[in-house]
């Protein structure tokens, strides 16, 4: 996987995190970039040959359904990987929401574990641990997923997928962030997580005004 990385500033929320720079970003609290973003995607992706053009069509409709409802449910913003590792992709993505209120305070972590163990799995793990920028709590667990967001070659498709929800409190900031990420490459499970993890170690504050 690529050592290059860049921050990524997580739009009003007032923190950043470090993404690989072969993960592409769609911003989803502005409906207009939200759009240019993933007609970006997708031509940079499959170009703008005649022969693609109904996969073109279909892969930014399904893209734009997926992000609104992203968008919806009160994400900030979602990242797609565009890794290959010996020209085989990686697929995996991650969506960013913000929980104004919401502390890893005894009550919150409470209600996180609440929450786990009504959504409980076979395999399902749960850990509390700290980052350089404060506390984070971890869930890993398999589902299966319609639409995969984190694999744009089997779109339309329900594969088995593995998520690893974070819950991080960084130092500096009044609310709880959570990263939700997806990947089928269920084989690669643990270079993923830890992959993942590294990327939640890196949410940090940031003034609102050096954001973006």
């Amino acid at each position: 996987m690529t050592d290059d990385t860049a921050t990524t500033a997580i739009p009003h929320a007032g923190i950043a995190m470090v993404l690989p720079e072969d993960w592409f970003v769609v911003e989803l609290t502005d409906d207009e970039q939200r759009v240019a973003d993933v007609t970006a995607l997708v031509a940079q992706q499959l170009g703008d040959s005649d022969e693609l053009a109904p996969l073109r069509e279909h892969l930014t409709r399904d893209l734009l359904a997926q992000t609104a409802r992203a968008a919806q449910a009160h994400g900030l913003l979602l990242a797609i990987s565009l890794m290959q590792v010996d020209g085989v992709p990686v697929p995996a993505s991650v969506t960013v929401h913000h929980l104004p209120g919401a502390r890893l305070d005894d009550h919150g972590r409470a209600v996180i574990a609440e929450v786990s163990r009504a959504d409980a799995a076979p395999g399902q793990s749960v850990d509390l641990g700290e980052t350089p920028h404060g506390v984070a709590l971890r869930r890993v667990r398999a589902t299966h997923l319609s639409h995969d967001l984190s694999d744009l070659t089997e779109q339309g498709t329900t594969v088995e997928t593995f998520v690893v929800d974070y819950w991080v409190e960084p130092t500096g900031t009044q609310d709880l962030v959570q990263l939700t990420f997806a990947s089928p490459l269920l084989g690669a499970r643990d270079a993923l997580v830890t992959l993942f993890d590294t990327v939640t170690r890196s949410v940090h504050a940031v003034p609102v005004d050096a954001e973006g």
